[in-house]
């Protein structure tokens, strides 16, 4: 008899893979696209801050540049102001000073003031000589080849010395833009290394996840392949069970119909030995024995007809119940298959739900990471206006400072005409103030010379009296007598 063998179906593990394969290649490229876009986002947003570092920098600098360029005319002002007003309060103090002087003092003060400005016009052409002279030895060291050659070779020394400080400059200024840039890349490199391990730790969750379902599904596989196996084993056990009982049966119907034909050949034997032991005593008997044996032939045939009549009704039978047993084992088939194909459907389903479950987590994911871009896009096109709001303010910012820069310069070109007007009006005044002083002072030379003339016309007209009178009251005296000094050593000689 042959053997049931359940129907194979055909696995579902391929699909599965496939699919599998598939996510991993998707997750995979959605991955690289995002670690790409991650980090063209991070050096975007690096370079945004370096952008708006410098260009913080730039507006501190020039800040400070304005800052100190008002500062410097603020300075320049006041010193300017103030050498006026030292020149006002000295003018001033001079003016008060030269009219509680007498003629003497401001003679003496005006000879003081003469004697200053003659050492600062000494000062001033000595400045002037040596700008002449320093001309002259450069006009002299240009001429002379052998000092021309030294001082190129000193002026090529001084560039080399030059262009070594603004090497070693450079050195110190890469070294600086390195070591910037070095912390720069590890803060990259941690923020990196804090996102890596935020999304290896997402990654090794759905990983433990996908475990955990994948080894409830094979528990589940395990499951229905033990109880199909168990219902293999319990069909053949139950088929074994069967086919033996009906070899038994076979046995005990075969071994009964050999007892029934060597009993009914027994009889048979037994009957025609006494029909022989009394065929020859008995002859009256003859036809009772022929009736007899037609009796017993034909309870024989009834007997065996009867026999052949239940071994058909038995083989009937069997057949009959070998049609009930098939029938059983079409609708135990039949509830199998129902039960595999409900199990398969209860497995399909549930691998349908996961696998749907999969996909809205799958599609929620890339739904996030759609919301993510269009997020970072919103933000990267609201750092481009917010950077273009910034340049269009810097560049209001600038404009408005050239503004007030060129007001400032006209202002302090208003502040310095003025200035230079109150200078030439001061100037003019003390131009003024000096030449009615030289004007005083001249008129006074004059008329001290004046005075002096006639104080020494007055004198020489004395001293002429007094010859004369000398001369008369010597022309009243006895003639000298003559002193011959060469004989006042005449008598050493005698």
């Amino acid at each position: 008899m042959a053997k049931y063998s359940r129907p194979l179906r055909m696995p579902s593990n391929e699909d599965r893979i496939y699919k599998m394969r598939m996510y991993e290649n998707k997750l995979a490229d959605n991955i690289k696209a995002v670690k790409t876009y991650d980090y063209l986002m991070r050096s975007a947003e690096f370079a945004e801050q370096n952008i708006k570092i410098g260009e913080g920098r730039a507006i501190e600098s020039r800040e400070e540049a304005i800052r100190q360029c008002r500062e410097q005319n603020l300075e320049m002002r006041r010193a300017k102001l103030q050498a006026l007003l030292e020149g006002e309060d000295q003018l001033l103090n001079d003016e008060m000073k030269t009219n509680s002087m007498t003629l003497a003092e401001r003679r003496s003060w005006l000879e003081a003031r003469s004697r200053a400005l003659k050492q600062k016009q000494n000062a001033e052409a000595c400045q002037k000589d040596q700008y002449v002279q320093e001309m002259m030895d450069k006009a002299w060291r240009d001429n002379a080849d052998d000092v021309r050659v030294q001082d190129s070779k000193m002026a090529v020394l001084r560039a080399v010395e030059g262009r070594k400080r603004q090497l070693e400059e450079a050195v110190a200024r890469k070294i600086i833009e390195e070591e910037e840039n070095r912390k720069l890349e590890e803060i990259m490199e941690r923020e990196l290394k804090i996102k890596e391990q935020a999304l290896l730790a997402e990654v090794a969750t759905k990983a433990a996840k996908r475990e955990e379902a994948i080894d409830v599904l094979n528990e589940q596989i395990a499951l229905v392949g033990k109880l199909r196996s168990e219902e293999q084993a319990a069909i053949k056990a139950e088929m074994a069970a069967m086919n033996k009982r009906w070899k038994q049966e076979e046995e005990a119907l075969r071994v009964s119909q050999e007892e029934r034909k060597c009993y009914l050949k027994q009889r048979a034997q037994m009957t025609q030995q006494a029909n022989i032991n009394l065929r020859g005593t008995k002859n009256k008997e003859v036809d009772a024995d022929k009736k007899f044996e037609a009796e017993c032939r034909a309870m024989q045939e009834a007997q065996e007809a009867h026999e052949i009549l239940q071994e058909k009704e038995l083989k009937e039978a069997q057949k009959r119940e070998a049609k009930q047993y098939a029938a059983h084992l079409q609708a135990l088939m039949g509830r199998l298959n129902a039960d595999d194909s409900m199990r398969n459907a209860q497995f399909k389903a549930e691998e349908d739900a996961e696998w749907a479950k999969r996909e809205a987590g799958w599609k929620r994911e890339e739904d996030q990471r759609q919301r993510l871009w269009k997020r970072v896009h919103e933000e990267r096109q609201n750092q481009l206006r917010e950077k273009d709001k910034i340049r269009f303010e810097i560049e209001a910012e600038k404009r408005l400072q050239l503004d007030n820069n060129e007001k400032m310069s006209k202002m302090a070109a208003a502040e310095k005409e003025r200035q230079l007007a109150e200078q030439r009006k001061s100037k003019q005044g003390m131009l003024d103030v000096l030449e009615d002083q030289l004007r005083n002072k001249q008129a006074q030379e004059i008329k001290a010379r004046e005075q002096k003339r006639v104080e020494f016309e007055g004198i020489v007209d004395q001293e002429k009296k007094y010859r004369e009178k000398v001369k008369c009251e010597q022309a009243a005296f006895p003639f000298p007598e003559p002193n011959f000094k060469h004989k006042l050593v005449k008598w050493m000689e005698d």
